[in-house]
């Protein structure tokens, strides 16, 4: 046990926050899908079916795998690493064609501009890949930096889920759009608090996270419904 004792230093910011963020994840799609899955109010296809079970796989594998640091047993966590790194090569593709498949059935069915939430799909793959990819990238180097990486993609799955619930209330745009992944946010200025704290400085990783996605986040409600956005998109997406 000796050489997993570091894997557990300032693990249960991580592990806590993982398991609240799981839960909102979960209860973020009663309504939406499983009670329609349920009593059969509503079909869904096979591929909405895979990308739900991909991604909550994912969700559930980050939880279980924070946990282990947290008790200190890193090798089976590194072991079960290789389970993510197959989920994540699952989810792009799945990430993508979901969106594709979505944005053809809003234009389908007459949507005015039907590739408007494709911006957000395109934002979250793009963010999940870099981060993912750089947190495996230091997965045996530099102990800290993976851990924030991995929470970054890991946070960037929430706001997709959260959504759910945000465009069921009153709440007005741009803030109806704007608020899932500002919550995120708000766990990412968590974590900066608590680098403060236990690092007396703000991780390099969390600073540039916070830096980069804040913005943006607040920005692409605005850029999602400009004729800009939604003459581009279909050419990015391949509706040519």
């Amino acid at each position: 046990m000796g050489k997993e004792t570091p894997g557990r230093r300032s693990s249960g910011f991580f592990a806590t926050s993982a398991l609240l963020i799981a839960a909102l994840v979960l209860l973020s799609f009663p309504a939406t899908y499983f009670i329609p899955l349920a009593t059969g109010s509503k079909q869904f296809t096979l591929l909405r079916h895979l990308h739900g079970l991909a991604f909550f796989a994912w969700v559930g594998l980050f939880v279980v795998q924070t946990q282990l640091v947290r008790t200190g047993k890193v090798t089976l966590h590194r072991e079960l690493g290789m389970a993510g790194v197959a989920l994540a090569g699952a989810m792009l593709p799945l990430g993508i064609w979901q969106t594709v498949q979505a944005a053809g059935e809003r234009q389908a069915r007459g949507v005015e501009q039907p590739f408007e939430y494709a911006i957000y799909n395109l934002v979250d793959i793009t963010v999940f890949c870099i981060a993912f990819a750089w947190a495996i990238f230091e997965a045996t180097r530099r102990v800290e930096w993976h851990r924030r990486l991995i929470f970054v993609a890991f946070l960037n799955l929430f706001a997709p889920a959260f959504s759910r619930i945000s465009w069921m209330t009153v709440i007005p745009f741009p803030w109806s759009d704007m608020i899932p992944a500002l919550v995120g946010d708000a766990v990412l200025i968590a974590l900066a608090i608590y680098d403060k704290r236990k690092l007396g400085r703000i991780h390099p990783v969390t600073l540039g996270a916070m830096t980069i996605l804040i913005p943006v986040h607040a920005i692409s409600p605005l850029i999602a419904r400009t004729d800009w956005w939604n003459s581009i998109a279909p050419l990015l997406f391949g509706f040519w």
